[in-house]
């Protein structure tokens, strides 16, 4: 038991503590208010004590305890017998009427809620009282934080992409929802449900025009429902440049990879990837970086594909996923022109399998919105990370039904308080002196230089058909 008293020791002016029990898990501080006179509302008569009750709530924590406040309240009484107010118990800002929990453990609540470290149920098993008493305080902070009309600024840069709200059920398809952030500082602007081209028209219908007007840019993945909406004849955003980030554009080339593989593997062992079959062991290795493979790395990747790729088509699709990267390793928007006509050229073959060509397809038709990533410098990395705080709230929460609660849990943790501005990429420097001696070639009866920046050697493949294929360099021995 400590006993004491002074403002210090609640941390609020104008209460003075009058004792302090501590049991190691709690702590229960008793307190009243210092004011010895006060007005009356109604006459301005200076009242009289009457009496004084005890109202119980719950304080923010002190450290891993929980804080319990008991506030001897005064009841005062009006000494005019002809004023209505007749009596009234005083009020404190910290201590709202019939609230539960004082305004700074609401808004530790809501910080904790907002951080993604805490949950309702988690808080209010912590504050031993209900979840409802937990989320109707953060509900209402929340709010007034979402709403405040200065959250949002002006925004030169924004991209749009979706989440899974809630997979699909035998009753249901899946519920998507997309977030828009603001590419500069990866603040999440507003969530709003659906990714259909009506939703974003919906959407942009919502927003003042004035703010609209000032984007100059757009980030999106290749989804024709976004480029449909915003390039609309009716759309505000119509004059901005759309451009699709590298990190989509990459995932597309590994998908071809890994599709690739899996129909080979079945066409091959007549069977899905096992433990053990050449290819299926060295599939992460396929999706890697070139420049990230060691030695021993580049030595299974080779033997994999000479025991498990008879025909060489998931070695054609390697080799057009590193060529898609490569778009991204210079600063030249001709020369990554350049780079991604190669590309499409080589997956648009004759001899090109159902992958690439899919893959040429999409690259076509995407040109552009691809090649003005190297003319504005916008990449949707901080979109990329809104949609991974998206999945820790979505987790923490165990998923969620209400989409009025499940936008307002991610805006109050990604929509409040803004990052620091991200330093735009606009280069990718890899070093490619050990990816340019393992180049594996090009199709068959074709014989011209490497064309990895700065490649000085030849690779020739060998062969007839669809038959194995020889590979040979001027600079290596082989790969």
């Amino acid at each position: 038991m400590v006993e004491g008293s002074g403002a210090c020791w609640f941390g609020a002016p104008g209460f003075e503590v009058l004792r302090v029990a501590d049991d190691g898990a709690e702590l229960v501080i008793e307190v009243e208010t210092t004011a010895s006179a006060v007005g009356c509302g109604r006459c301005g008569v200076r009242a009289r004590a009457k009496d004084r009750r005890w109202v119980t709530v719950r304080d923010a924590p002190s450290g891993s305890r929980a804080v319990l406040v008991r506030w001897r309240k005064r009841v005062w009484a009006c000494p005019d017998a002809e004023c209505p107010a007749k009596t009234w118990t005083e009020l404190s800002p910290l201590v709202a009427p019939r609230r539960v929990l004082t305004a700074r453990a609401a808004e530790w609540a809501a910080d904790r809620v907002a951080s993604v470290e805490g949950t309702p149920a988690s808080i209010a098993a912590q504050f031993g009282v209900s979840w409802s008493t937990v989320w109707t305080a953060v509900e209402r902070i929340g709010r007034q934080r979402v709403e405040d009309p200065d959250r949002v600024g002006p925004a030169a840069m924004v991209g749009f992409d979706e989440t899974v709200m809630q997979p699909a059920h035998r009753r249901r398809r899946r519920r998507f929802i997309t977030a828009v952030v603001d590419v500069g500082t990866g603040q999440i602007l507003d969530v709003f449900e659906g990714r259909d081209a009506r939703d974003l028209r919906a959407w942009m219908a919502a927003m003042p025009p004035d703010w609209l007007a000032r984007i100059e840019v757009v980030s999106v993945d290749p989804h024709e429902g976004y480029r449909s909406a915003v390039t609309g004849p009716t759309s505000p955003l119509r004059d901005v440049t759309i451009v699709v980030d590298p990190f989509h554009i990459v995932r597309l080339g590994n998908a071809a990879v890994t599709r690739c593989r899996q129909r080979v593997q079945a066409e091959t062992l007549e069977h899905r990837g096992w433990k053990g079959d050449p290819l299926y062991d060295v599939r992460k290795l396929l999706l890697m970086g070139a420049e990230r493979l060691d030695d021993i790395g580049w030595d299974r990747l080779h033997r994999a594909l000479r025991d498990g790729d008879p025909d060489g088509e998931v070695r054609d699709c390697w080799v057009a996923k590193e060529k898609l990267r490569d778009v991204y390793l210079t600063n030249d928007p001709d020369e990554a022109a350049g780079r991604l006509d190669d590309v499409i050229e080589w997956c648009s073959d004759a001899d090109s399998g159902p992958e690439l060509r899919r893959l040429a397809k999409t690259l076509k038709r995407w040109r552009q919105q691809i090649l003005n990533r190297h003319s504005t410098g916008a990449s949707n990395g901080p979109v990329e990370a809104a949609n991974l705080l998206i999945k820790q709230v979505k987790r923490s929460g165990r998923g969620f039904r209400n989409l009025d609660n499940y936008r307002l849990r991610i805006l109050l943790a990604g929509g409040t308080n803004p990052m620091r501005e991200t330093p735009q990429v606009t280069s990718i420097r890899i070093a490619l002196d050990s990816v340019e001696a393992r180049w594996f070639g090009f199709r068959a009866g074709r014989s011209r230089p490497g064309s990895y920046p700065g490649a000085s050697f030849a690779v020739t493949r060998i062969g007839v058909g669809r038959q194995p294929r020889l590979m040979s360099t001027t600079s290596a021995s082989g790969c």
